[in-house]
């Protein structure tokens, strides 16, 4: 992927939190700008995988929330490229002019399942378990969360890989002996 995209990963309701997700080459210096560690520094200089308190700023610069950052280096990310998330109180003004000023900076708004959808094309999963975020998203019952879960961390896939070895060494053997 060429681009860099981003959106708000929660509902657009008042809530206590709200998060902003970034992902695609230019997620490190989209995040420097948009976000100041409260310490001082850049958000990218700051260990990965941690969270780091600050403030969000508008498209102008203007701080226009306390919040929390932390930046998911790739290729071990969730989509396999460089993602943030950007931790802020629910507001739905404050994640619109949050997002706006990720799109200032050149990202784009992400279409629905994008960053699954980039998760799959660069490997991170599978299309299974690509299915299976759907499921997740989608379950209305504790069991139909936990089957979808399971189908998530690769349990299907294993499944049928295991199958089709199967299936393929007997054919294998098939073939062998009508030789």
């Amino acid at each position: 992927m060429s681009d860099t995209i981003a959106a708000i990963a929660t509902p657009q309701l008042p809530s206590a939190i709200g998060i902003l997700r970034l992902s695609g080459p230019d997620t490190r210096r989209i995040l420097d700008v948009v976000f100041s560690p409260a310490h001082g520094g850049l958000v990218s200089g700051q260990a990965p995988r941690r969270m780091v308190l600050g403030d969000l700023h508008d498209r102008q610069g203007r701080i226009i929330d306390s919040a929390l950052a932390v930046l998911f280096p790739g290729p071990h990310s969730y989509t396999g490229e460089d993602c943030a998330e950007i931790h802020c109180h629910g507001s739905p003004v404050v994640l619109n002019e949050g997002l706006d000023a990720l799109f200032a900076q050149g990202a784009r708004q992400a279409k629905g399942g994008e960053f699954t959808q980039r998760a799959f094309l660069n490997g991170r999963m599978d299309l299974m378990q690509a299915e299976a975020v759907v499921d997740v998203i989608d379950a209305e019952t504790a069991q139909a969360a936990r089957n979808a879960a399971g189908q998530l961390d690769g349990a299907l896939s294993r499944t049928v890989a295991r199958i089709y070895d199967g299936l393929m060494d007997m054919a294998a053997r098939f073939y062998a002996v009508v030789d």
